[in-house]
């Protein structure tokens, strides 16, 4: 299992983020920057689909037919906003947005079938439909990228890939929309399980988006490259433990060694951050000249507040996921909040700063302090309960 969740996380992420990178080579930073303005909030929304309804078709005793109504219903709501958002974008960024709005409705097709498949623990499925799809959607963005398509490849890959995704989900696990029930019901669980996703997710889009707006689509271009190194950094080196790390804590809730666990996940993840986030500072400013010069003298700047950011989130992420194993779902909720609130209210005064995202690790550090803080009490019952 372990092998294949590796897979699944390495294909759904790496690869991504490794053709953006190859596309970042052959496209100007503005091109890259309208792109990544545009796709922002569509990468956002689909927290709703793969985090929210995935989730609650595990967990979530009901028939197939409301949780697939549900997953549609919200699909068209993102959709809807992903619609409305074209009004306020840049004018090279609006087509990419009109046609990424069909990306939260193709996310509603997959995700039931996803959850499923996630729930009867059928992972080489689901790693071999997704290395299929991004595999099919790699081929079109370089196909377009000889073609001279520009931007649009990078919009193809992300449309192609979701489309694929939700055809193949549907195929291997088709919902059973016979069965009625209740749709409303579902609503407040649903609620539950996607809020802390969007808030973890958050920043990296909406900073994305408030530098398209702010300081135009070149300075988005550069900060997309960054971010995306970031994400193929922690992908690589964090995803598949990140994956498996929830599922094996509930395995352990209540047994002698739940305590030994988690010291032993911090510690291993703690020394993969220790290693690897500060080699990529390291190595960035001899990998990053490839994507061109101008590139790299843009992006090299913004990676090392990026990859501390990156870096405390990792470390955290075991006492998180063991909390959640344990019921203990408010203190990662509230930390999600007051990082996401905090470190915003610390960047936008000082936005347009050249230093500007160092208010990101900042904001982090503060309310993992505070995090840490509360989670004292949470220790006793760590403790009796391990």
């Amino acid at each position: 299992m372990t092998g294949w969740a590796i897979l699944l996380q390495w294909s759904r992420l790496g690869l991504s983020a490794a053709i953006f990178l190859l596309a970042a080579r052959l496209l100007p930073l503005a091109e890259i920057g309208a792109f990544a303005t545009a796709f922002a909030l569509p990468k956002l929304l689909q927290t709703l689909h793969k985090a929210g309804v995935c989730e609650l078709r595990i967990t979530a005793e009901a028939p197939d037919r409301p949780i697939f109504l549900l997953s549609l219903a919200t699909g068209l709501a993102a959709a809807l906003l992903c619609l409305a958002a074209t009004a306020v974008l840049p004018a090279d960024s609006r087509p990419h947005l009109l046609a990424l709005t069909a990306l939260p409705l193709l996310n509603a097709l997959a995700a039931p079938s996803e959850g499923a498949l996630r729930r009867a623990l059928r992972l080489h499925a689901l790693a071999l439909r997704t290395l299929a799809a991004q595999g099919l959607a790699a081929g079109l963005t370089l196909f377009g990228l000889m073609q001279g398509w520009g931007a649009w490849s990078l919009t193809g890959f992300a449309l192609a890939n979701a489309g694929l995704n939700a055809a193949f989900s549907l195929v291997l696990a088709p919902p059973r929309l016979t069965a009625r029930g209740p749709a409303l019901p579902l609503i407040p669980e649903l609620a539950r399980l996607t809020l802390r996703p969007l808030l973890n997710a958050a920043t990296f889009p909406t900073v994305q988006f408030l530098i398209g707006l702010a300081l135009g689509l070149p300075a988005a271009g550069a900060f997309q490259i960054a971010a995306r190194l970031v994400e193929l950094v922690d992908t690589l080196a964090l995803a598949p433990l990140r994956y498996l790390a929830l599922p094996r804590f509930k395995a352990m809730v209540g047994t002698a060694g739940f305590a030994a666990k988690l010291r032993q996940s911090v510690w291993r993840v703690a020394l993969i951050v220790a290693v690897v986030y500060p080699a990529t500072a390291a190595l960035a400013p001899a990998v990053l000249p490839l994507l061109g010069p101008e590139k790299a003298q843009a992006a090299l700047p913004l990676l090392p507040p990026l990859l501390l950011t990156g870096a405390l989130s990792a470390v955290l992420m075991p006492l998180i996921q063991a909390l959640v194993a344990l019921g203990q779902s408010g203190l990662p909720l509230r930390l999600a909040a007051v990082n996401f609130g905090l470190s915003l209210t610390l960047l936008l005064p000082v936005l347009t700063h050249p230093q500007a995202l160092w208010a990101l690790p900042l904001g982090q550090t503060v309310a993992a302090l505070v995090f840490l803080r509360q989670a004292r009490t949470a220790n006793a019952t760590l403790a009796h309960r391990s």
